[in-house]
């Protein structure tokens, strides 16, 4: 009796990990983009690149972004360490081969700013202190578009 009741709690788990699916890859949150072929945007708590950052990156082929920024903070040294990156970030760095896109909503709506590969905004534009979401890959509505 007791050898059933182990199957069964542990064919459950199984069950319901199946009937929920794979959930799509997010971007990864550090101080450093180790690899030259992943796709690499960096947030800056201050206008001109400055103050405390946080780089979000997220391996080409893949969607990488993160469409809530709402649980990461600013982890750089600097002013705004440990700070929310949602709604608090001034300036970004498109540090990748493709289109990025900072939202103003959650969920890549809104206002955006759209980078495109390897370019700065040394202010955001629409989404200066409003940036809700990231999207590599990603280009938006009603974007400001930096080159």
């Amino acid at each position: 009796m007791s050898l059933l009741r182990r199957s069964a709690s542990i064919a459950i788990p199984a069950v319901l990990a199946v009937g929920f699916g794979v959930t799509p890859a997010q971007a990864e949150a550090g101080i450093s983009c180790n690899n030259y072929y992943d796709n690499c945007g960096a947030f800056y708590f201050n206008s001109n690149l400055s103050g405390s950052y946080t780089i979000f990156t997220g391996l080409k082929g893949q969607q990488g972004s993160v469409p809530d920024l709402a649980a990461y903070k600013f982890l750089g040294n600097g002013n705004g360490k440990g700070q929310p990156v949602k709604n608090n970030a001034a300036s970004f760095y498109n540090g990748s081969f493709q289109i990025t896109t900072v939202f103003f909503n959650s969920n890549y709506g809104g206002p955006c700013d759209t980078f495109e590969p390897h370019s700065t905004a040394k202010q955001l534009r629409n989404t200066y202190n409003d940036n809700a979401s990231l999207g590599f890959g990603r280009s938006g509505v009603n974007c400001y578009k930096f080159s």
